[in-house]
């Protein structure tokens, strides 16, 4: 056995002190010399693993200077030859996000998106993270993933030239989808939001609903909900706060007068008025007002055309003032109430495919025609979905299967359809513009609207400094149609 090169010599050699201390002295210095190898390896470690957390650092929460200047620095020197946005915005420095997430939703983009030419990858990209230093930056934690990338996805709907385009988070998506179907948790009312005292006043007040059932009446206002002021949380965020899960409570703080008063309502499933009617009596004519074409839209027009037709009108009128839209099947399902089965009703062009028709169907009720004479009141905010029906109704009285005639002014002039694409991991949407649409006459309306026969403008409002509102104007545009309508009745 050999011990730091020299030869083993016996304990009681005489030399064995001598030797003792030599072993003694090089295994010090031996020791020594590994306590330095560890000091100096754990500096190696201790400054990578520095460099490591301070690149995290600086790439999670990098200064907005520098990658605007990385953002620059490429724009000015034509840029790499990236494909996609999502590279761009990982060179640049931008927080981390899910790629694969926003690699889906550019994917689709390139594939469906039908509105306006696609901008240059780099120039698209750079105003994607301008907009997200502009408005994120400092906001949100760079460090939360999906934040990240839900407010990038934000962005990047932004950038796309197409004002319908719009990213929905989950949370958001599910609300959105709730509103559309025309069904929801909530107390029962109609609200209409008082930009001057910031408040929701109530003008609706449904029968048998949560609300009156809790005291709610016309003309309250509503200032608070849940303890939260309106003027705090602002107008959409107050109706978020009053709908809920069905049988849940919701306090809320009424302004009756010169008083609050608190009141506690359960939640339960409301239906949206979508389709109102009414019976004008000394005319003898229907009244249909259609405030949305939402997913309860039919059951409701369907009821009041089955009412008036029963209570023997002589002719309805149509009431579309201020008609956003909606679900393009709920127009092409009213519209086939309306004509017999198998008449075009609309036309669209997705990217790269041929013609898509949607025809009238067989409504289920024995192909139901309305064959009574008919006016259309649409104003400028008559949009999308609204102006299908107001252009349909115009088409056919043209090739003579409606007597119809349109009142008021020309309307939004959307001709233009979108759709949403889901992510299925999560929820969450991207709503963009897939096509033109065109009526029967085939006639794409896109910028220019759809003009009525006769052109009737509201008066004025007149605004009453005493009560910071508007007072009514006489409805010369309902004066006007009940005049047409009346032509079309004696015509016959």
């Amino acid at each position: 056995m050999r011990f730091w090169g020299c030869r083993m010599i016996s304990a009681d050699n005489p030399e064995i002190c001598k030797l003792r201390g030599h072993v003694m002295q090089i295994s010090a210095k031996n020791t020594l010399s590994r306590l330095l190898l560890l000091i100096l390896t754990l500096s190696v470690i201790l400054s990578s693993l520095c460099s490591c957390f301070l690149f995290k650092k600086q790439y999670f929460a990098g200064s907005e200077d520098e990658i605007r200047a990385n953002i620059a620095a490429s724009l000015d020197g034509g840029g790499e030859s990236y494909k996609t946005v999502q590279e761009y915005l990982s060179s640049w420095g931008i927080p981390e996000f899910d790629r694969v997430k926003f690699r889906y939703f550019e994917s689709t983009v390139n594939l469906y998106y039908n509105y306006a030419p696609a901008p240059q990858v780099m120039t698209h990209a750079a105003e994607l993270a301008n907009i997200f230093l502009d408005e994120y930056y400092g906001e949100i934690d760079p460090a939360d993933k999906a934040e990240v990338t839900n407010a990038l996805l934000s962005c990047y709907a932004r950038t796309l030239g197409d004002p319908y385009a719009i990213y929905r988070a989950a949370e958001a998506t599910s609300d959105y989808e709730v509103d559309m179907s025309g069904k929801f948790g909530g107390i029962g009312v109609m609200i209409e939001y008082d930009h001057v005292e910031e408040t929701l006043m109530v003008s609706v007040v449904y029968p048998d609903s949560p609300a009156e059932k809790a005291g709610v009446e016309v003309g309250d206002f509503i200032v608070g909900v849940d303890g939260k002021r309106v003027s705090d949380i602002g107008y959409l965020n107050a109706v978020n706060h009053v709908r809920g899960k069905i049988g849940t409570t919701v306090n809320i703080t009424l302004l009756r007068g010169d008083r609050e008063i608190e009141v506690s309502a359960v939640r339960a499933e409301v239906e949206e008025i979508n389709v109102s009617y009414d019976i004008i009596e000394e005319k003898n004519l229907g009244y249909v007002q259609i405030i949305a074409f939402k997913g309860n839209t039919l059951e409701q027009f369907k009821e009041a055309i089955d009412a008036l037709e029963a209570a023997g009108v002589a002719g309805i009128i149509f009431d579309l003032r201020g008609n956003p839209g909606g679900f393009l099947d709920s127009v092409v399902d009213v519209i086939s109430y309306m004509i017999p089965s198998g008449h075009t009703i609309v036309s669209y062009n997705y990217k790269n495919m041929p013609t898509t028709t949607r025809k009238s169907t067989d409504d289920g009720d024995g192909d139901h025609t309305v064959n009574l004479p008919m006016v259309v009141i649409a104003d400028e905010y008559t949009a999308s979905a609204g102006e299908i029906f107001t252009a349909a109704v115009r088409d056919y009285r043209n090739h003579n299967m409606l007597k119809a005639t349109i009142v008021g002014t020309t309307t939004f002039k959307k001709g233009i359809m979108q759709s949403s694409f889901g992510y299925k991991p999560d929820g969450s949407t991207l709503t963009m513009t897939i096509a033109f649409y065109n009526p029967p006459s085939g006639e794409n309306y896109h910028g220019i609207g759809v003009s009525p026969d006769r052109e009737v403008l509201l008066p004025e409002p007149v605004f009453d400094e005493a009560t910071g509102k508007y007072l009514p104007v006489h409805d010369t545009q309902l004066d006007a149609a009940v005049e047409e309508l009346e032509k079309l009745i004696n015509a016959n």
